[in-house]
């Protein structure tokens, strides 16, 4: 094992120089310059010295003439090997030769270049030369020295020129800043971008690059507590021109690993920003434009199945209506017909009776999807309607878990309850088929926008891709293999909230469970209007002993349903007046001098519809009540739900010859 001398002003190389040798066993000692090398030289008497050529002060060459011409023999033979980074062999070939340098190794060779190196000056044990006279040294020196500086110099001016070339050629705007926060270069980008001379953005100028508090932070870098910070700011100019910038500040560290300051990197994204901006607006018009195209499909739906509804009921309650005057006469004639016969007749038209029903409900599902069904809206506390709904959401849950997390205080709306509760008892099945190995349906409500109350209803199932969800609310749109009416829940669901004048909306993500929002408007503080007045029952046994003997004016424009409905109040005991529109009915008011209790008229009729025909009717016998028969409410209830006719009766189209004559007699017992 030897001592050997590493003598460099970067301490990085002399850490690399001491692992090497480390390598071989070599004991190291490390000296920062020349005159630092010559003291240790006496002090520890190196066999071996390995040495960098340019260092300040006293260089490679010079220590190695003075240890030449040293007193101390021991060390003025040790073998000097340089290792340089500088110098190539031949320039200091001449000098090293004269001074008795063993061998030049540069870094960029192979490190075991310099490992044998040491080896073979080891091997020769200390060197033995004539001493150049100091006249030659130092012509030789000046000379080396001379020509390494008049190539840095060259190279220095060199890389010069292609930084400034790379830097005024920069599309973005550059800034040195040394670790007081004082900049000393500025390019010209940054001076356009900033439209400030570059002398008034040296110093401290460019900090108008950002705002107050990422001056702080990037003052803070500066010191060295930070590596990296990115900015965003805009500027305003004084011709009121506004600019966004985005900022990059890094730190720069020297050799020695010691922070010097930063470099800045401005770029002007205005024309990106506002590219980004008209993006998303275009995104989100083109969103509004699918969103209004959706409500305007999804309303020309309603349209379509109200109306078909209504043509539907018109059509059902002739059919229901026949069938109940066949089941009469059946009855009362049941001892002529041969045995057996009215039992069978019975049977077959009680089937009748069955579909009919069942077509009944589909036209109550669809004409709540269109918004369009009679309603009674009244005002109610929605926690209070959860709360005695709990049993009937846990049937509809199944094997699910339902979970109420009702806010505080009462949460009024004004709606129809009872389709609001047929409403969450649909969302709660849904949500119950969404998760067939059960879970949990969690029913929240909140306070929503301008007073009104918002019901969630929460699973953990499988969720709905983004087809499904947008396609939701179609009538008869469905996933489930069923029959019937599937696909009719939802859609139905939507058009009762909507009706109320509320929001249904889901959100949806495939494995990770739907969450149904529906919105409710909140009580307003004016009186509401007065909900349409439902038909009175009829009292056990049929139509009470007051039933008849009263003038009735029948106007419907389905024959076959103001037959059967003339049928059901003659039956009654009533007179009945028949006519198929309004203008026939006006003419009957006209020629007919006796008193009319009552008049039954359907709201949609070509022509002057039901709502109108009241008006002009009432102003000619004050006295005259009215019975509005509809199943399509368009005409007679408002966008609110309220009656348009607080003082008439509503009996929903169609209906029983019970649910007709209860309307009747309502309206004949009102004083």
């Amino acid at each position: 094992m030897a001592t050997v001398m590493v003598v460099d002003d970067v301490s990085a190389n002399r850490d690399i120089v001491r692992m090497l040798l480390g390598y071989r066993g070599h004991e190291v000692i490390e000296a920062h310059d020349g005159a630092d090398a010559l003291r240790l030289a006496h002090e520890h008497h190196p066999d071996v010295v390995v040495s960098d050529v340019l260092m300040p002060g006293i260089d490679g060459l010079e220590l190695v003439h003075r240890l030449r011409t040293d007193d101390d023999e021991v060390a003025a033979q040790a073998p000097v090997i340089f290792y340089t980074a500088n110098y190539l062999e031949p320039e200091t070939r001449p000098i090293a030769e004269a001074c008795g340098v063993s061998q030049v190794v540069l870094r960029s060779q192979d490190p075991h270049e310099l490992l044998d190196a040491v080896d073979a000056a080891l091997a020769g044990g200390p060197v033995s030369i004539d001493v150049v006279p100091p006249d030659d040294f130092a012509q030789a020196h000046v000379q080396a020295v001379n020509a390494k500086l008049i190539e840095k110099v060259r190279a220095l001016h060199h890389t010069e020129r292609r930084f400034e070339a790379m830097a005024v050629a920069s599309p973005v705007g550059i800034a040195l800043v040394d670790a007081d926060g004082e900049a000393d270069y500025i390019n010209p980008r940054l001076a356009e971008i900033m439209r400030t001379p570059i002398a008034g953005l040296l110093g401290r100028g460019w900090l108008a690059c950002l705002d107050a508090p990422a001056r702080r932070d990037a003052l803070d870098l500066l010191l060295g507590n930070a590596t990296e910070r990115r900015f965003t700011h805009r500027v305003e100019f004084g011709d009121g021109t506004v600019r966004s910038l985005r900022l990059q500040l890094r730190h720069i560290q020297d050799d020695d690993a010691e922070l010097a300051g930063g470099v800045l990197m401005v770029d002007d994204v205005s024309d990106v920003i506002a590219a980004e901006e008209r993006l998303r607006d275009e995104t989100q018009r083109r969103q509004d434009d699918a969103r209004r195209r959706d409500a305007e499909r999804l309303d020309s739906l309603r349209r379509m199945a109200g109306g078909a509804a209504h043509d539907f009921n018109n059509i059902l309650g002739a059919i229901l209506g026949y069938t109940s005057l066949a089941i009469e006469s059946i009855n009362d004639f049941s001892e002529s017909l041969p045995a057996g016969l009215p039992e069978s007749l019975l049977a077959d038209l009680d089937q009748v009776v069955k579909g009919g029903e069942r077509a009944k409900a589909l036209t109550q599902q669809l004409l709540a999807f269109g918004r369009r069904e009679i309603t009674q809206p009244a005002t109610f506390d929605v926690n209070t309607l959860l709360r005695e709904m709990l049993d009937a959401l846990h049937d509809a849950a199944g094997e699910a878990t339902v979970v109420l997390k009702l806010a505080p205080g009462p949460a009024d709306v004004r709606a129809d309850p009872r389709q609001i509760g047929q409403v969450l008892v649909n969302l709660v099945a849904n949500a119950a088929d969404a998760m067939p190995g059960g879970g949990t349906i969690s029913i929240a409500t909140s306070a929503g926008a301008e007073g009104g109350t918002a019901v969630t209803v929460t699973d953990t199932g499988r969720g709905m891709p983004a087809d499904v969800l947008n396609r939701a609310f179609e009538p008869f749109f469905t996933t489930k293999r069923s029959t019937g009416t599937a696909g009719l829940g939802l859609s139905t669901a939507h058009g009762i909230v909507s009706q109320a004048g509320g929001q249904l909306m889901l959100d949806s993500v495939p494995g990770e469970g739907t969450t149904a929002t529906i919105t409710l408007p909140g009580v307003r503080d004016q009186a509401a209007p007065p909900a349409p007045q439902p038909a009175a029952p009829v009292p056990p046994g049929g139509v009470s002993a007051s039933s008849g003997g009263e003038t009735l004016l029948l106007v419907d424009d389905e024959a076959d349903l103001r037959e059967v409905t003339a049928r059901f109040l003659d039956g009654a005991g009533y007179r009945v007046l028949s006519a198929a529109d309004a203008v026939e009915a006006l003419n009957l008011l006209d020629r007919h001098h006796d008193p009319i209790a009552a008049m039954i008229t359907d709201v949609v009729m070509p022509g002057m519809n039901g709502r109108q025909l009241a008006r002009v009717a009432k102003q000619r016998r004050p006295d005259l009540r009215v019975v509005f028969v509809s199943g399509f409410a368009e005409a007679l209830i408002d966008e609110a739900g309220n009656n348009l006719e607080p003082d008439s009766m509503i009996v929903a189209k169609p209906y029983t010859r019970d649910q007709l004559l209860a309307g009747v007699q309502s309206v004949l017992r009102q004083s």
